[in-house]
């Protein structure tokens, strides 16, 4: 008989245990439920990544009669340079790469880190080397990246032909030593867009305009355009993001942070 009790007992305790689990998951599946249509309902935000601004490097050979690169001088303690993407690795030794421009009077932009120079030379030869263009102009800034644009005066670059430029500082403008100038030079030829790019540009705004320049791979146009647009917005942050990340897809990120200084063409000089 208390063995038959004991039974009862213990079962009675299984069924109450169970029952209590039971009712226990019957509570707490509602709160799941809500729980799992919360986490499924709620719109996750995550934080959108800016484009970035990058340029595509034409691979365009330019004559092999130039020494491309960038020198120091007597008033320049760092190395002036040519602000024009790298040579790219897969390119002949013997071979300089040419930038490309629709403009017919593009600009030109020269890394100054430090200068004592007042005057600059800017130079523009066709292939047969003969110099079209022979121009002195005032350098007013102890460094930065200078841009000159050729003057109203000068013909024109022609389309399809490619030409050399070098740009050097003055360091002795009145004793006619040139050895110790500084010196930079670079290619650039000027192509027709295709009709297609010309109906973009026709009715693109100017920052559309970058972003067609640099996937075209216009890479003189690309920079006149940002820092046209630079100069007219000066607190405009995005522009100077803009700026940086153009230099950057480049491997020109080291200079990004150099002001930008506009050469006076209007008080150059022939030579």
């Amino acid at each position: 008989m208390l063995k038959k009790t004991l039974v009862w007992v213990v079962l009675g305790l299984t069924l109450s245990t169970d029952l209590l689990l039971a009712n226990v998951a019957a509570i707490a599946t509602p709160s799941d439920a809500i729980s799992q249509l919360v986490t499924q309902t709620q719109p996750i935000f995550t934080p959108r990544r800016r484009s970035l601004l990058r340029f595509k490097v034409p691979s365009i050979r330019g004559s092999r009669n130039l020494e491309a690169g960038a020198a120091r001088g007597e008033c320049s303690p760092q190395a002036i340079s040519a602000v024009i993407p790298p040579k790219p690795a897969t390119m002949a030794s013997t071979d300089l790469p040419v930038q490309l421009t629709i403009s017919d009077r593009p600009t030109f932009f020269v890394n100054v880190p430090q200068t004592s120079a007042t005057q600059a030379e800017f130079v523009l030869q066709g292939t047969g080397k003969e110099i079209l263009l022979d121009k002195t102009v005032p350098v007013t800034a102890s460094k930065g990246i200078m841009n000159y644009t050729l003057p109203s005066d000068f013909p024109g670059l022609k389309v399809g032909q490619k030409y050399s430029w070098r740009f050097s500082l003055v360091c002795d403008p009145t004793g006619g030593d040139r050895s110790g100038d500084p010196v930079t030079s670079g290619w650039i030829q000027r192509v027709q867009p295709t009709a297609t790019v010309a109906a973009q540009l026709q009715t693109a705004t100017p920052r559309q305009r970058v972003l067609i320049y640099a996937d075209n791979g216009y890479w003189y146009d690309t920079l006149k355009s940002i820092a046209d647009l630079r100069a007219a917005n000066p607190s405009d942050l995005t522009l100077v993001r803009d700026w940086k990340d153009l230099l950057q897809s480049v491997s020109l990120d080291a200079i990004a942070n150099q002001p930008l200084i506009q050469l006076d063409t209007a008080t150059a000089s022939n030579k």
